[in-house]
């Protein structure tokens, strides 16, 4: 049986994510943080965890071979250039100490579908982060008011980019995501385009490597590599952020300049109970924010291993 999860989303403040969501939903829910404005919605193939709203049909009918997937649309409430806008997965505590066999192998493998990833997980607060624009499974760029209904993002942000781009290497007019993320693979393409209030953006990442009903994760040919995630969990939630990028050598993990966040988070009890035999602890959302009112904050354990 899969360990029970549920999802947060970010509240009034970007960072952590304290707002559980309701996932497989076709209605999206309100987002608004300091920085950024819109909506999200969150699809887990066969989710059977807290809040579940379905069954995801609206977007697995199109996304066959995904297991999830974050969809967001909206838009920046001040004016930032692309290259600063970042997206990937930080932790709060070091995960060193817990990394599977074949670390080095799915970090090789996550070089290979996104030269633009930088990372270290072997920092004391662990990231990996890569320019939003450029790693999105898909995007669709517009001016606000346009049309930004729908669950599912549909690709179209060359032609966007094109109207707006005025340096000296422009991007093709036409062309399919790989088409768009080698052109926003360079760092002075990026730079050259700015979001701000009146861009509208629709964010979607998923991919079927990550299956949420073994906690596993299956890298593809040619690394043939199966890693079961729950022996390794430390407790910490799997933390999504979109955010800005951080001045060199600054740790990009905190509160600051975070524009909106999504958490995947066990709240299995026999997942829990392995866990504290074994020393650890399941960390939640921190007390003092929404999800803490009706949730633990945090299970405390003893010190002593079995």
């Amino acid at each position: 049986m899969a360990p029970a999860l549920r999802v947060l989303v970010s509240s009034s403040s970007a960072y952590p994510p304290t707002t559980v969501v309701a996932v497989n939903s076709p209605e999206p829910t309100p987002l608004r943080t300091p920085g950024f404005e819109g909506s999200i919605w969150v699809f887990v193939k066969d989710y059977s965890g807290e809040k579940r709203a379905g069954d995801g049909a609206v977007y697995f009918d199109k996304r066959k071979d995904m297991t999830y997937g974050i969809v967001v649309r909206g838009r920046f409430l001040d004016e930032v250039d692309a290259d600063d806008v970042l997206f990937g997965n930080v932790f709060e505590s070091p995960v060193r100490d817990h990394l599977p066999w074949g670390t080095s192998i799915a970090t090789k493998f996550m070089y290979f579908i996104d030269p633009t990833l930088e990372l270290d997980i072997y920092a004391d607060k662990p990231w990996a982060l890569s320019p939003a624009l450029a790693s999105m499974t898909h995007l669709s760029l517009g001016k606000a008011g346009g049309n930004d209904a729908g669950a599912v993002v549909d690709e179209d942000a060359l032609g966007f980019l094109s109207e707006v781009y005025e340096g000296a290497t422009p991007p093709p007019t036409t062309g399919d995501a790989a088409a768009r993320r080698k052109w926003l693979g360079k760092k002075e393409n990026r730079a050259a385009i700015k979001l701000g209030p009146d861009v509208q953006v629709g964010f979607e990442f998923c991919n079927g490597l990550l299956d949420f009903n073994t906690l596993s994760a299956t890298l593809p040919q040619p690394f043939h590599l199966s890693v079961p995630l729950l022996k390794y969990w430390d407790g910490q939630p799997v933390t999504y952020v979109c955010q800005r990028r951080h001045a060199a050598g600054q740790s990009p993990v905190g509160k600051d300049g975070v524009f909106w966040s999504v958490a995947f988070e066990i709240v299995d009890e026999d997942a829990r109970r392995e866990l504290e035999r074994k020393g650890g602890k399941a960390v939640g959302p921190r007390e003092g924010d929404d999800a803490s009112k009706d949730h633990e904050v945090e299970d405390e354990v003893s010190e002593d291993v079995d």
